[in-house]
């Protein structure tokens, strides 16, 4: 339910923090103009909480906070996951209604609203085993190319997924390129091959790729080369590549064969695990050939600590945070407070876009390759039944409130740090806070004159929409 408020919601928004209150939400009516707040907590989760105006002429004291609308930043073009077989494998366990159910909270715009989607270029940590699309050693031409085995599990995991979200755009990278590619002949710590016939054939690959999962249906809007370009790692598919390689890919190779095949795509320079710009970022940005072609950046983990530092640099360039800490399967609510608090920084230091890692995993939470990760859901193999995790409604916190198309919102003269607010296309303003604190935190929003008190309860996550 939402409160009237009898001025006009001005253009500047005053959030003063002023102490605890003692006093429970209480209902409200609606109104022309109306705030919406949604409060989560460990033990109540996604709850609309009652909100009421203080008094004429309540004193506004403590740190302030100064949403301007007024001044702008960078538009925000979705929220979502990574699409996995075993997410699939775990979905097709159950009864069709309960996975109905379960693809509807994560995609429906009455749900989380997932509007993105990130995918696989053959195996990564959670497919059912290892596999690339052309095993075919010296395969130059791609005359065994095959996308079969994603018409088992991803192919339909994503068709499914956009019988509530039609226009899901899917960006996809590989973890690993065929094996015959690098220089150990395997999938895993192993380096990729730096001569010109096989980055020729590399391009190629992927090409086909974009063209074979376009002609199925899929909305491929982007391509990243590699998952974490940089890890030398045995847990799973993985591929080392130097920067000067990736630059010679990039720039002689996957950019032209794309122009030639008239594919309209967008190339990303992703994914980087790395907090120093000087190891893949400036080569790659720093060429004068190169730069134009690419789009944004794609940041994980450590390197998601450069997003600003990305954006002052090279200012022009999107930037994505491509997947969240997998931490040990644990599913607890301090990890989903920092999954939040990451989500607010992010998106505070220009992030365009936020993904999850695994969505679905059944109650082991493994991998094919014994690592135990989190995910939004849990899918109980035993008693058939859906778990939605903490970090699910983190995540949905943003991605069910801010909308494709939203605009970030300049907040100033304030050093509250944990907060991040938008402007909807449709007008509306989202500010987001979290509370991580022990202890509950009151605070006075002053709309045009009619200030409303919000009690933020500790630990918790918060978002308010005004319209």
């Amino acid at each position: 339910m939402t409160i009237s408020l009898h001025r006009r919601i001005s253009s500047l928004l005053i959030l003063s923090v002023v102490g605890v209150l003692s006093c429970a939400p209480v209902a409200f009516a609606s109104g022309p103009s109306s705030i919406r707040w949604i409060c989560s907590t460990e033990t109540d989760r996604w709850r609309e909480k009652t909100i009421e105006p203080a008094a004429p002429g309540t004193p506004v004291s403590g740190e302030r906070v100064v949403l301007d609308p007024s001044q702008t930043f960078q538009i925000i073009d979705g929220f979502g996951g990574c699409f996995n077989e075993l997410g699939w494998e775990a979905l097709t366990s159950i009864p069709d209604d309960r996975r109905e159910a379960a693809l509807k909270e994560l995609f429906s715009p009455d749900g989380a609203n997932f509007t993105l989607g990130r995918a696989p270029i053959g195996a990564n940590d959670f497919s059912l085993g290892w596999y690339s699309l052309n095993e075919t050693p010296g395969d130059y031409a791609m005359n065994n190319f095959s996308i079969a085995r994603t018409r088992e599990c991803l192919i339909p995991f994503i068709k499914a997924a956009m019988k509530y979200q039609p226009k899901l755009g899917i960006w996809a990278s590989p973890w690993c390129p065929p094996s015959w590619m690098t220089n150990n002949g395997r999938y895993r710590q192993g380096n990729m091959k730096s001569d010109s016939q096989t980055l020729a054939a590399y391009a190629l690959y992927f090409s086909k790729f974009v063209q074979a999962w376009r002609a199925e249906g899929i909305n491929l809007y982007a391509v990243h080369p590699q998952n974490e370009m940089a890890l030398n790692t045995n847990l799973y598919p993985q591929c080392v590549w130097d920067a000067g390689t990736l630059n010679l890919f990039l720039r002689d190779h996957l950019l032209p064969q794309l122009r030639r095949d008239d594919i309209n795509i967008e190339v990303w320079l992703g994914t980087v695990v790395n907090e120093n710009l000087a190891d893949y970022v400036d080569p790659i940005l720093g060429d004068p050939k190169t730069a134009p072609g690419i789009v944004g950046v794609g940041y994980q983990y450590g390197g998601q600590k450069t997003f600003l530092a990305t954006h002052q640099k090279y200012p022009g360039k999107k930037l994505s945070q491509t997947e969240t800490e997998c931490y040990g399967g644990g599913n607890a609510w301090d990890q989903a407070l920092l999954t939040f608090g990451h989500l607010i920084e992010d998106t505070a230091n220009f992030a365009n876009s936020y993904f999850f890692w695994n969505m679905v995993l059944d109650e082991s939470g493994l991998s094919r390759w014994d690592w135990r990760q989190n995910s939004l859901l849990t899918v109980d193999r035993k008693t058939e039944t859906v778990i939605y995790n903490h970090e699910f409604y983190a995540m949905k916190h943003f991605s069910a409130t801010v909308l494709s198309g939203a605009q970030r919102i300049a907040i100033q003269s304030g050093p509250f740090q944990k907060a991040v607010a938008f402007r909807n296309p449709d007008g509306s303003r989202v500010l987001i806070i979290l509370n991580d604190t022990d202890r509950a935190i009151s605070a006075v929003l002053d709309a045009s004159g009619t200030p409303v008190r919000l009690d933020l309860p500790a630990q918790s996550m918060n978002t308010f929409t005004l319209r």
